[in-house]
C-alpha cells in the first residue's frame, strides 16, 4: 500500500492505535517467553522475555507521544511535536540495551544446558514470526503516516527477531549438547548496535532543529515556481518536528492589492500540504515582485514600430520577453489589437486580455492613473509604465529606464 491509497481517517486511525497493538503484541509474546523460560531453564529464553518486557514500556511511551504531539496549548502553540522524536530517542537507547543483553550472553561463556527444549524451540519461533511480520507492519504504517515514533517501534519490533535467532541457535546447540550462543551473539549485537545508533542520530538531528533535506527543498520550490501568481522564491527553508514539517518561504507574488496577495498565498499553503501531508505550519512572508524574465506588452502603431499615444484605441500590440538582469530582449513580436474598434469598454477588454496572455508588464504613453483599464491592471498585479517618447526602440534599449511605474505600492 502506498500514501496515496491511505485516506484521511486511515492515517489517523494508524497513528492512534498501531503503537498500542504493539504494546499488545510485545506483552503476549513476553507470556510466551516467561512460561518458555520457566518450563525449560533457559538463560537465554529468560532474557529475551525481559528483552520483550522493555518493548511493551517502550510502545506506551511512544503511544502516550503519538497522542500528544498535534494538540497545542498556551503555552505550547505549536504542539508537542518533537515528543515522538523523544520517545524514538528512547527506543534506540533500548535497542542498545538490548545489545548490552546479548553480549552478556557472549562474555558469560557456557550455560547450563536447558530441559524441555522443543518447548523452547517452538516459543521462540513463534515469537520471531509475530517480531517479523509486525514489526514490518508498524515500521511501513510509521513511513506512510510520517511518525519517526512510530517507524522507530516497529524497526525495533523487527531488531527482535535477530535477538531470538541467539536464543535459537543457543536452543538448537543444546539438543546435541554445544552452546553456540557466543559467537552468534557478539554477530548480532552488533547489527543491534547499528541499527539503535542509526535511530538515535537520525532523532537528535530533527531535535537539533536540523533542516530539511536538499531534495526537499528542491521539490518545494519547483512547485512554488509553477504556481499561479507566484514570480519568484527568494528563499524557501523548513525543519522535522516528530512527524510533521515546517515551512519558512520569502515570496515574490504578483498581486499589488494584499487582498490578492492572500489569496496567492492561501493557495501556495494548500498546494503544499496537498503535495505533502506532513507539512503542519507554512509561515510566509510575500512581496509584489516581478519575474527575472517578463513578458512586456507595449499599445503600438505602425506595425509595431511606435509606441501608442492610446491604450484600448492603440492599432497593435507588440510583445516580447525582457531580462531584467541583461536588459536583452527576445520574442519581440506584433499583433492587431483585437478590441481597437470597440465603442464600449475597450481599454478594460484589453486589459483582462493582457492578463490573459500572461502579460507582466504593460507601458503605453497614455496616463492610466485613476482610469478603469489602469486600475484593473493594477488589481491583476500587472506592472503599469508610462512613457513619453513614441520611439519603440529607443524605450526597448532600456525598458526599465526609459519608463516610469504607476500606481506601485
Amino acid at each position: 500500500m502506498n500514501q496515496e491509497t491511505l485516506t484521511p481517517e486511515q492515517r489517523e486511525f494508524r497513528r492512534k492505535w498501531v503503537v498500542l497493538f504493539s504494546a499488545l503484541e510485545s506483552l503476549v509474546e513476553t507470556g510466551i517467553k516467561i512460561t518458555a523460560a520457566i518450563l525449560t531453564g533457559s538463560a537465554g529464553l529468560l532474557a529475551d522475555s525481559i528483552h520483550s518486557a522493555t518493548d511493551v514500556a517502550g510502545s506506551l511511551m511512544v503511544w502516550v507521544g503519538v497522542r500528544l504531539a498535534p494538540h497545542k496549548f498556551k503555552r505550547f502553540p505549536l504542539g508537542f511535536y518533537k515528543i515522538e522524536n523523544l520517545m524514538a530517542l528512547a527506543i534506540g537507547f533500548a535497542i542498545l540495551f538490548g545489545a548490552y543483553e546479548i553480549l552478556q550472553v557472549f562474555i558469560a561463556g557456557k550455560n547450563i544446558l536447558p530441559q524441555n527444549i522443543p518447548i523452547g524451540i517452538t516459543a521462540v519461533l513463534v515469537s520471531m514470526t509475530l517480531d517479523f511480520f509486525w514489526g514490518r507492519f508498524e515500521a511501513k504504517s510509521g513511513r506512510l503516516i510520517n511518525s519517526p515514533g512510530i517507524e522507530a517501534s516497529g524497526n525495533h519490533t523487527v531488531s527482535d527477531v535477530y535477538s531470538s535467532a541467539v536464543v535459537l541457535v543457543g536452543l538448537i546447540g543444546s539438543l546435541f549438547g554445544f552452546n553456540f550462543d557466543r559467537w552468534a551473539a557478539l554477530f548480532v549485537a552488533l547489527i543491534i548496535v547499528k541499527m539503535g545508533a542509526t535511530i538515535i542520530w537520525d532523532n537528535l538531528k530533527v531535535l537539533l532543529d536540523i533542516s530539511l533535506d536538499a531534495k526537499k527543498i528542491e521539490s518545494y520550490t519547483d512547485l512554488l515556481l509553477r504556481h499561479p501568481g507566484v514570480t519568484l522564491v527568494k528563499s524557501i527553508s523548513g525543519r522535522n518536528a516528530g512527524s510533521f514539517r515546517f515551512l519558512y518561504l520569502d515570496l515574490g507574488v504578483k498581486a499589488y492589492e494584499l487582498e490578492q496577495a492572500n489569496e496567492i498565498v492561501s493557495s501556495v499553503r494548500m498546494a503544499l500540504k496537498e503535495n505533502d501531508p506532513a507539512i503542519d505550519m507554512i509561515f510566509v512572508q510575500n512581496a509584489y515582485e516581478l519575474p527575472p524574465v517578463v513578458t512586456i506588452i507595449i499599445p503600438s502603431e505602425n506595425d509595431g514600430r511606435q509606441v501608442s499615444a492610446h491604450f484600448g484605441k492603440a492599432s497593435y500590440l507588440t510583445m516580447l520577453k525582457y531580462n531584467r538582469q541583461t536588459g536583452q530582449y527576445t520574442d519581440l513580436s506584433t499583433e492587431p489589437n483585437p478590441f481597437h474598434q470597440e465603442e464600449k469598454q475597450r481599454g478594460i477588454q484589453l486589459a483582462r486580455y493582457i492578463s490573459n496572455k500572461g502579460g507582466d508588464s504593460v507601458c503605453c504613453r497614455e496616463d492610466l492613473q485613476g482610469k478603469g483599464p489602469g486600475l484593473l491592471l493594477h488589481q491583476l498585479g500587472i506592472d503599469l509604465r508610462h512613457t513619453q517618447s513614441d520611439d519603440m526602440q529607443q524605450l526597448l534599449s532600456d525598458y526599465f529606464g526609459n519608463s516610469v511605474a504607476l500606481l506601485a505600492k
